[in-house]
């Protein structure tokens, strides 16, 4: 895994992994898979594929023996014995390929489509980066005599111990059957190879299934617990990923004076500021050519709705009072949004007064 989790038994693993760890781990190639579980994929493919085959190798094998013990090798011999040994070893190097071929593409190819459906699709060039850290004797032998490697080195010894015995006691029983094939036709002695090799074959995918299901909910429960993180750790990652709080507050903070900047400017340019009279200022402005309907380009209250009616005076915007019309539109209207329809008729007539306004200013 990419951690060293012996560097972080000591500490408190509480807080669970995040799906941004999860895809950054990913991105770098470091994904839990259990290599016992592609390999037993693999040999279960290759003994199929053999298990297909086999008739149509047992008659090539067949032919192939006939032909070897039924030659006149005396004769034979006198023309050249490294050319009768290279007639035979060329016939069965082609017989070896040609019926091994299909068996070793058939376990690469289920071998690797076993790897892409615990990992899926992904490609990371992180694993062959250079790390210097790896040519540390110091860590290396603390990475080598750990207690992960322990109890590796345990398993493997375990499990090779299991294929041993298994394979050694079938195998016992099967020679011990040999003396009984003595005078046999080649068939027979094929056949019954062939079945010992099946009864073989068998008993080993058995027990290399229990162990890769076994190395498989190891790799998974390890990488999980990889990925925890301590309640530091967590803090540190959701303030890479957020930001720092300070600095995020002081961006708000900046952003927020802009657009009140933004606000009070177009305060100078609105017709009509509607006030509460003291408490509320909503700035309204409309244009018959462009718009479809009046528009709130500023609000705010107390303090805020003070200078809002101080710019607008300043700006000889006019300021009509109307305390239910205010109120409501500092509710449900946001800065920048158009007036509902349901207030249509109480801002065309506040409109309808500030043009009988201007229009006798005017006269």
């Amino acid at each position: 895994m990419a951690e060293n989790q012996d560097e972080r038994s000591s500490e408190d693993l509480s807080e669970e992994v995040s799906q941004h760890r999860l895809e950054d781990y990913r991105r770098k190639g470091k994904v839990a898979q259990s290599r016992e579980i592609s390999g037993l994929a693999a040999l279960l493919a290759a003994g199929a594929m053999t298990y297909i085959l086999a008739p149509k190798m047992q008659s090539q094998l067949t032919e192939f023996m006939y032909e070897v013990f039924r030659a006149d090798l005396s004769s034979r011999l006198n023309l050249g014995a490294n050319d009768v040994l290279r007639t035979f070893l060329m016939k069965a190097l082609s017989l070896t390929a040609l019926v091994g071929l299909p068996v070793a593409i058939a376990g690469f190819v289920v071998g690797v489509a076993a790897s892409f459906s615990q990992i899926g699709s992904i490609f990371s060039t992180d694993p062959l980066n250079m790390d210097l850290s790896k040519l540390d004797p110091i860590q290396g032998l603390k990475r080598m005599f750990s207690m992960k490697q322990a109890v590796n080195g345990v398993r493997l010894v375990f499990k090779a111990a299991v294929i041993f015995v298994v394979t050694y006691a079938l195998i016992k029983t099967e020679v011990l059957k040999s003396p009984g094939q003595v005078g046999s036709e080649p068939v027979s002695v094929l056949q019954a190879y062939g079945s010992a090799a099946k009864v073989i074959f068998l008993a080993l995918i058995g027990i290399l299934s229990v162990f890769a299901v076994f190395d498989f909910i190891l790799q998974k429960r390890d990488y999980n617990k990889n990925l925890r993180l301590t309640k530091q750790e967590a803090k540190q990652e959701h303030k890479e990923r957020e930001g720092d709080p300070m600095i995020k507050a002081r961006i708000r903070a900046v952003q927020r004076e802009m657009a009140r900047k933004r606000m009070m400017e177009a305060v100078k340019k609105a017709d009509v500021i509607v006030t509460n009279p003291t408490h509320i200022a909503v700035a309204i402005v409309y244009s018959k050519d462009g718009m479809l309907a009046p528009k709130v380009v500023a609000k705010g209250a107390d303090f805020l709705a003070q200078r809002i009616k101080k710019i607008a005076s300043d700006a000889g915007v006019p300021l009509v009072e109307n305390v239910p019309l205010a109120r409501t539109l500092y509710k449900s209207v946001k800065v920048g949004q158009y007036i509902p329809r349901a207030l249509y008729q109480a801002v065309a007539e506040v409109l309808a007064y500030v043009y009988r306004l201007k229009n006798k200013r005017d006269l």
